[in-house]
């Protein structure tokens, strides 16, 4: 038998961490060799871990409660309706994921020791692991001191009732201030008194016209008479000059352009941010929650796109989004915010002869498009909480209530997963919905729509894809039939070397005939996660097989035995371990728990 090693880059490199990976490729029962074989029956490679997200089966969480507003858990897959752009689709997958139960410790691995001078992990009950991560997202860029202050006061609150497999970590849009998934208590508090507002649209009672977001994009991009015609007048008030037409135009246009600069630099802020966040969760191995907290903003038409996107990329990682609206009780003021300067119900502009002419503002559109921006502003929550299964808490000051509601896991979330027809590579938005057949008295919280793909993505883009979601999660599979071990020794005070084996039975595997040989290529991949369920590193191998026949029937024993080794400091570990055929495209996922004194 033949091996090759090398060190792989990938994921380990692109999270700025690295490892020490040894190999060890053995067959249970060495085979003789044989007499100058042309090619290796077996050869092992390390390989980057790489992955590429694509749309191919289009994932749709949904959560049922009934009148009260308690979880819905005993709908079948013929309970449901589903349609994309108002088209019938078949659910060809369905799931119902039961969350409100935490995970059961998985065991440590058994198996034949790998012949190393190593010490044998002690039989002491394994260490509780988190199985659970909230990430409160404030969405600084955003908020108001004045909103910000109590619901951040809540959730410090409600940090006291964390449990010992959950995990919190504080993150904001800003980027300014975060900090990881821990269980310190301390350290989460002192976080979030450390996070201040970032607001920087705030405007004074000096600037003039005074505009909100949506006033500013009904301007500049809608082009609204009656919008118009509201900020001229303010200008000719808050100025007290007489002003031609065009002059107060021109003021009215370069007001709205700064704000619609300063928005969109707040949503780019607020969407990498949260982005990075989602991506960070995928790397979570268990319940995935971000409680989204904002006093809400409009997502221009230009960046619709990228919102999608982010969403669709909390789908597919198994991530909730629950959203508070940080406003509470919201009421618009029908004269408007009291930081902003009362019209007076007309403006004086010159025309082009030089003649004043008084124009008359409509006073009612004012409370009509401060009505307008705040359904608007709320919309990015409400879709970011349906198009995840989430929920969404609004218009109520009872804040610990609704951080405790949001920050718990709904007991039950069904997952309905279906491949459009005909589908056109073109990148278009599609909408969705999710019905039921005999739904009296439940409501549904689902995801709203997604965007086509614009491109196909290959087996291999989606094989890397199914790879990825085993290792970031915590489900067991068992379709290969694998047994891992795991072993450490001490090489110092704060030095070891941890083992992962996995010995694959591959005489249950199917094999494609070429050349006289029989084929198959395994994926193993190695993920190691903190006490806190952050990743630390993981490697890839891929086990090339070409057996003769002779090998295949008589001579694998009990399988191939395939080892990574890591250096670690002592510690609390979690490892997931996959493995993935080419052929069968079957799949071995499971966990191990370590603990290094």
């Amino acid at each position: 038998m033949h091996c090759r090693f090398a060190l792989g880059s990938g994921r380990v490199r692109a999270f700025g961490l690295a490892a020490s990976i040894g190999l060890a490729c053995s067959l249970a029962q060495p085979p003789q060799p044989p007499a100058s074989p042309p090619t290796a029956e077996v050869t092992t490679r390390d390989a980057p871990v790489t992955f590429k997200t694509k749309v191919n089966l289009v994932s749709v969480p949904v959560v049922a409660r009934d009148a009260q507003g308690h979880t819905v858990g005993n709908l079948e897959r013929e309970d449901f309706q589903l349609s994309d752009s108002g088209k019938p689709q078949i659910v060809s997958r369905f799931s119902v994921e039961k969350l409100g139960a935490p995970a059961p410790a998985p065991p440590l691995g058994t198996g034949a020791p790998p012949a190393l001078p190593v010490t044998a992990v002690a039989p002491a009950p394994p260490p509780a692991m988190p199985d659970r991560f909230v990430a409160y997202f404030f969405d600084d860029v955003n908020m108001q001191f004045t909103d910000f202050a109590p619901v951040r006061d809540a959730v410090n609150r409600h940090l006291a009732s964390l449990r010992p497999n959950e995990r919190a970590g504080v993150y904001t849009s800003s980027g300014q201030i975060s900090l990881d998934f821990t269980d310190d208590r301390d350290r989460l508090r002192q976080t979030l008194l450390a996070i201040r507002p970032q607001n920087k649209i705030v405007q004074s009672a000096i600037d003039c016209p005074i505009l909100s977001v949506y006033l500013a994009n009904m301007i500049l991009n809608k082009n609204d008479p009656a919008a118009v015609v509201d900020a001229k007048a303010e200008v000719v008030t808050c100025t007290g000059e007489q002003l031609s037409d065009d002059e107060a135009d021109r003021r009215v246009r370069a007001a709205a352009r700064r704000v619609i600069y300063l928005a969109d630099r707040n949503i780019q802020y607020a969407l990498t941010a949260f982005d990075a966040l989602v991506r960070k969760l995928s790397m979570m191995a268990g319940q995935r929650t971000i409680v989204l907290i904002s006093s809400g903003f409009q997502v221009l038409d230009e960046r619709r796109e990228d919102e999608t996107n982010v969403f669709e990329r909390a789908v597919r990682a198994n991530v909730v989004v629950n959203a508070l609206d940080a406003r509470a009780l919201y009421a618009v003021n029908p004269v408007g915010e009291a930081s902003e300067r009362v019209i007076n119900g007309h403006g004086t502009f010159l025309d082009p002869m030089g003649t004043a002419v008084t124009v008359l503002s409509t006073l009612t559109d004012k409370p009509r498009f401060a009505q307008e921006a705040a359904l608007t502003d709320r919309e990015v929550m409400a879709e970011a909480a349906a198009a995840t299964g989430g929920r969404f808490f609004e218009s109520r000051n009872d804040l610990d209530e609704g951080i405790a509601r949001l920050s718990a896991a709904p007991e039950y979330i069904y997952v309905l997963g279906f491949v459009p027809e005909n589908l056109k590579l073109d990148g278009k938005y599609h909408t969705l919905k999710v019905a039921l057949r005999n739904g009296k008295g439940i409501t549904l919280e689902a995801r709203r729509g997604y965007y086509a793909p614009r491109y196909s993505a290959d087996p291999a883009e989606r094989a890397k894809e199914e790879i990825e979601e085993a290792v970031f999660s915590r489900g067991e599979t068992h379709d290969i039939p694998v047994v891992m071990q795991t072993q450490f020794f001490k090489t110092g005070d704060y030095d070891a070397t941890l083992s992962v084996s996995a010995k694959v039975d591959v005489r249950q595997l199917s094999f494609r005939k070429e050349d006289g040989r029989n084929r198959n290529d395994l994926t193993v991949v190695a993920g190691l996660f903190d006490r806190n369920g952050n990743y630390v590193t993981g490697t890839q191998k891929v086990v090339e097989l070409r057996l003769r026949d002779e090998t295949l029937q008589n001579r694998l024993g009990s399988g191939i035995v395939v080892r990574t080794t890591f250096n670690v400091a002592p510690g609390e570990y979690l490892i997931r371990l996959v493995v993935r055929d080419a052929e069968g495209q079957l799949m071995a996922a499971q966990s191990g728990l370590v603990e290094i004194p």
